[in-house]
């Protein structure tokens, strides 16, 4: 979740730079170009982080109900079925 926020931050600010007036000012000296590839690249590890975390839960295996071994004692007989 701590990635999912900071990575959404990063592309709300990102944004920002690209989009508002004021911000553009500050940014003045850096290329558009620059700030885009950067905005791609967030968007894109953004993307990955969420599937990742999706992979993540899916992959988790439960094995607490398979016996894999079973151990009985010498002094009862097993039943035969």
């Amino acid at each position: 979740m701590k990635t999912y926020v900071v990575l959404l931050a990063l592309l709300v600010l990102n944004t920002s730079a690209l989009l508002s007036e004021p911000l553009a000012a500050l940014v003045k000296g850096i290329s558009p170009w620059f700030l885009v590839t950067v905005e791609v690249v967030l968007l894109l590890t953004f993307y990955i982080n969420n599937q990742l975390k999706g992979l993540k839960e899916i992959a988790n295996i439960d094995l607490s109900g398979i016996d894999l071994f079973v151990i009985c004692s010498k002094d009862k007989k097993q039943s035969k079925s």
